[in-house]
């Protein structure tokens, strides 16, 4: 079986990690040449998925495809489709959740709950939105936002010039709520061709300059509200008619939950479920897009806390310290082959499990600062 995928980013590279015990031979499309997937396959394609050309020269080589972000042209993937070959998640599911606004409308429309929210093409109308929700609001990007870019936040009337003003260069705007949540929790769910569903458990998920820095899952975390998120994410899949793993970020206000938004690919949010699950997220990817059965999505472990290991300096990247963190038996290394790294920048990643929340916690913490990169 010959699978593609879009993106030679770290989730490729997990994906390819996760899927070679089956034998499969994986295919990466990168802009870039040696990237972290191609760095793991000997098929790697370097070249512009806009370029038609190249991908139709690419996907003669696939039995089918899948993506590693939303931010592929959902015409492009189209085009893909009407050669005759399968893309998931396909390029239907792309143009819906690629555009936030179009996204929270089919949220709303199928009863999900979600912040209020409004189209907005000029300052004056952010300001109406304003009077009837009241600050603060938050102006997003309706594409190509994340890790908090495409997002401004207006705490007062002195702010809407300068969020419009920059945000409206990326494109069409929308209007939310601000939540003020209790915490921001998230899952993953993951759905076969055959219409099998299974939903990963809720975690914890803890920002740090709007990029996903730590990872807190526990058996004995969200049991109040464990039944609730299930039942969301089965029916948004279902009824999305979904196959692939799709993560879905909530804001957790009280005991309400509060849809932000659906990432259409493995997440940085269940990057703990390589080691602390049955069957990680990434392996259940490529199950589902196969029609093969689903794996347990169970934890194994009591508790499992990630950590993000994000680039502190530009320069070259050079690990330092992994013999030192490594010597604890419940820590796991994951590098991701960048060659440089860049401040803010995803290099890698901590996974501790345990059986005592506080320890794992305090663990994962000392890892992180003892590593560098």
């Amino acid at each position: 079986m010959k699978i593609g995928i879009l993106g030679g980013g770290q989730l490729a590279r997990m994906i390819l990690e996760a899927g070679h015990k089956y034998g499969f031979e994986f295919h990466i499309l990168s802009k870039e040449e040696n990237s972290p997937a191609g760095k793991i396959t000997k098929f790697e394609t370097s070249g512009d998925w806009n370029d038609e050309e190249c991908l139709k020269r690419f996907s003669e080589n696939c039995d089918v495809i899948t993506l590693e972000n939303e931010f592929i042209d959902y015409q492009k993937i189209k085009f893909l489709e009407d050669t005759g070959i399968e893309v998931y998640p396909s390029s239907g599911i792309i143009e819906l959740i690629q555009d936030k606004l179009i996204q929270k409308k089919y949220l709303k429309q199928n009863g999900i709950p979600v912040a209020e929210f409004a189209e907005v093409n000029s300052k004056e109308e952010i300001l109406k939105f304003i009077s009837e929700n009241s600050y603060p609001v938050v102006l997003k990007s309706r594409t190509m936002g994340y890790d908090g870019k495409g997002n401004f936040t207006i705490k007062s009337d002195g702010d809407i010039k300068e969020a419009f003003d920059i945000l409206s260069e990326r494109g069409k705007l929308m209007c939310e709520s601000f939540v003020t949540f209790e915490k921001e929790i998230a899952t993953q769910v993951v759905r076969n061709k055959s219409g099998e569903v299974k939903v990963y458990t809720v975690v914890e998920t803890i920002q740090k300059d709007h990029i996903c820095n730590t990872v807190i899952a526990s058996k004995n975390l969200f049991k109040n509200i464990r039944d609730e998120v299930e039942s969301i994410a089965k029916k948004i899949v279902t009824d999305l008619n979904y196959v692939g793993v799709m993560g879905i970020e909530m804001f957790l206000v009280q005991e309400k939950i509060i849809v932000n938004e659906l990432a259409p690919r493995v997440h940085n949010s269940g990057h703990y479920t390589i080691e602390a699950c049955h069957t990680s997220q990434f392996e259940n990817h490529t199950r589902a897009i196969l029609n093969y059965p689903l794996g347990n999505t169970e934890m194994i472990n009591e508790n499992a806390v990630m950590i993000n290991i994000l680039g502190e300096r530009n320069g070259k990247a050079e690990l330092k310290n992994a013999n030192k963190i490594l010597q604890n038996k419940n820590i796991h290394l994951h590098i991701y082959g960048k060659e440089n790294t860049i401040i803010g920048r995803k290099m890698g990643h901590i996974t501790v499990t345990g059986n005592e929340l506080q320890k794992v916690k305090e663990t994962a913490e000392k890892a992180r600062k003892n590593i560098s990169i």
